[in-house]
């Protein structure tokens, strides 16, 4: 994967984020950053930590959606957001019981580790992102336990840490990536001051799609789904770029 540009706007600006020559996006989000970045691959470190038992078989369902109200109390009625037509992310597929995210265009079970390099506001900015050996056991709908992969983000400003994250992701059987939470610590000063935006699928929200298996132009999905904690609608612009 070849990551060649990625551009963004704050306070729910739209923005476009080309991360491979095959796939560009529009997005609507709440916490975006500008970047601009090169892309590094890196052995990653060893790391274990406990998870639980052997996920259920699980089976294609729809995914529960946010309510006209819940929009309105986060402050997003106003949003642009695509009509449920267009939408390629209202029903889940089945996930298998071994975890595996190969998909080109969101391989993070295949990247180790990846470095980010850039600026920001005029500051040298870096990201590490780590596939963790863990996994974990998720069930976000009753009776649909699915076993996800754990990937470590960290970012650096000016050289001083900025955020740790710990993203949780799962691949559909039809090929599509799943976002099913996120643990975020934000930095000031070398301490933790926000876990903002922090959220687990089955507890807080819905799943969420952060990659099609086949994207086609006009599709439209959400990467992140729960008005309040966290909200980002994509529409596909171009393929095959």
């Amino acid at each position: 994967m070849k990551i060649t540009n990625v551009q963004a706007k704050r306070n729910n600006q739209d923005f476009k984020i080309s991360l491979n020559p095959w796939y560009q996006c529009r997005s609507h989000a709440l916490r975006t950053t500008p970047l601009a970045v090169m892309l590094i691959l890196l052995s990653a470190p060893t790391l274990t930590t406990q998870s639980t038992a052997l996920a259920a078989d699980s089976t294609s369902i729809p995914v529960p959606q946010p309510t006209a109200a819940q929009m309105a109390a986060a402050g997003l009625n106003e949003l642009p957001v695509a009509p449920k037509s267009k939408r390629v992310d209202l029903v889940a597929p089945a996930f298998p019981r071994v975890p595996s995210v190969t998909n080109p265009l969101f391989p993070i079970g295949k990247l180790e580790s990846v470095v980010l390099n850039g600026v920001v506001d005029g500051k040298p900015f870096r990201t590490e992102t780590t596939l963790m050996q863990e996994t974990q056991i998720l069930e976000w709908i009753p009776g649909q336990r699915v076993k996800v992969l754990v990937s470590q983000y960290t970012a650096y400003l000016d050289g001083r840490l900025q955020e740790v994250a710990l993203d949780l992701y799962a691949q559909g059987d039809d090929g599509s990536v799943w976002y099913f939470g996120e643990e975020v610590s934000d930095y000031a000063r070398g301490v933790i001051f926000t876990s903002e935006g922090t959220w687990r699928a089955g507890k807080d929200g819905p799943i969420a799609m952060i990659m099609p298996a086949r994207p086609k132009v006009g599709n439209v999905h959400r990467a992140e789904n729960i008005p309040g904690v966290v909200f980002e609608e994509v529409t596909i612009e171009r393929t095959g770029v």
